[in-house]
């Protein structure tokens, strides 16, 4: 998980309040974070202590290991029917470097980057880092769908990128090819963040940016859908036209990635159909069961995730600041859960609810949330 501001409220701030509560003995239901619940997959892990055991400790390529680079190029012919080249593909450790190097690489002072508002906290903070401002886009008065027609007002001279994110965080949106073409036909870059990508419940596979829009940025990560946010390891596709710079940014920066892990992430995606449906087929049992108890204790969800792992449901009647609630909610029912202005100013009066903790998990937090809403002052702000 990355910071999201400096003060005690915050996401990051859920997450030690969380801990420290668990620490003093209290058992505390963690609906905050980001990161699935499950082991990393076995194959995995084999192929890790098998490097580890052949010595494969040391630098690799800063670009990534070749041997991955080509499985990431055939997987993405298989799965999408995309010929992406290896020489395209960049291996980084996690995809939060990723962002920045793209950030660093395509934007300076004065340049904007167009986004949605709510959306993932970092977001900004990479774009700023990079010198550049984010533009974002408001959502909330149209069930927080991000559409390309929303963006297109706010695209100018100074636009440098549209920087999309299906599956989405916060709200679990995805988008059709027919979206994505829309966003991809606005003129400037696109920027997709697709490390959701794979956990959908559509029935149908998520199109991806790069079936559309061939020079598009495509970020990816192994930590949501092959549940390996410990390795920290993620991949970039990049157009030809900015290989150099992305380049000189990863050597300079982060040198290269962990040896072992890049050979452990090639039997990640050699396996990647089987790896991922379990987790998936769990996150659709789970977003059900969410879905249907916060429905009746009074929370709202213009937008029912369709991928992800995430429910952005509007406070019941009677609630209407998101941190004094959350604050009220860990303190006395000692259930954990993200305030929606977090993700922008857009998400005002909403929380986000995580659904990567056991089912078993999540109906007792709904009991205790029931509870909390019957007490006589639960954070009616």
């Amino acid at each position: 998980m990355s910071s999201c501001h400096d003060t005690k409220t915050t996401c990051v701030g859920v997450m030690d309040d969380a801990h420290a509560l668990e620490r003093a003995g209290h058992d505390v239901i963690h609906m905050e974070k980001g990161e699935p619940d499950f082991a990393s997959p076995e194959v995995v892990v084999e192929a890790a202590v098998e490097a580890l055991r052949a010595g494969k400790t040391f630098y690799t390529d800063s670009s990534g290991l070749p041997e991955l680079r080509a499985a990431i190029s055939e997987h993405l012919q298989v799965s999408d029917g995309v010929d992406v080249p290896p020489s395209r593909i960049l291996i980084n450790s996690g995809s939060s470097p990723a962002l920045l190097s793209v950030f660093l690489a395509t934007c300076g002072p004065g340049d904007e980057v167009v986004l949605p508002d709510p959306a993932y906290p970092s977001y900004r903070r990479l774009i700023e880092l990079a010198g550049a401002k984010p533009v974002f886009v408001p959502t909330r008065e149209h069930g927080f769908r991000f559409t390309a027609e929303l963006a297109a007002p706010h695209v100018r001279a100074a636009t440098r990128a549209v920087l999309i994110n299906f599956p989405s965080n916060p709200v679990g949106a995805t988008a059709t090819a027919g979206q994505l073409r829309a966003f991809a036909e606005l003129g400037p870059p696109v920027i997709s963040d697709e490390v959701y990508r794979g956990l959908s419940y559509t029935g149908a596979p998520d199109p991806g940016i790069l079936q559309v829009r061939p020079d598009a940025i495509m970020l990816n990560s192994f930590s949501k859908a092959f549940t390996m946010t410990g390795w920290r390891l993620g991949f970039t596709v990049v157009p030809e036209a900015l290989l150099a710079r992305m380049k000189t940014i990863q050597q300079d920066g982060f040198v290269c990635a962990n040896a072992f892990v890049q050979w452990a992430a090639i039997a990640a995606v050699r396996n990647a159909d089987k790896i991922v449906s379990g987790p998936r087929a769990e996150f659709a049992r789970r977003r059900d069961t969410l879905l249907a108890g916060l429905t009746e204790l009074g929370f709202a969800v213009p937008h029912p995730p369709s991928g992800a792992f995430y429910v952005f449901a509007r406070l019941p009647d009677g609630h209407h600041d998101a941190y004094a609630f959350a604050a009220g909610l860990l303190r006395t029912a000692h259930v954990a859960i993200t305030p929606g202005p977090e993700f922008g100013a857009e998400g005002a009066g909403f929380v986000r609810f995580s659904y990567s903790t056991p089912a078993e998990r999540i109906g007792e937090g709904l009991r205790r949330i029931r509870a909390f809403l019957t007490q006589p002052d639960s954070s009616r702000r």
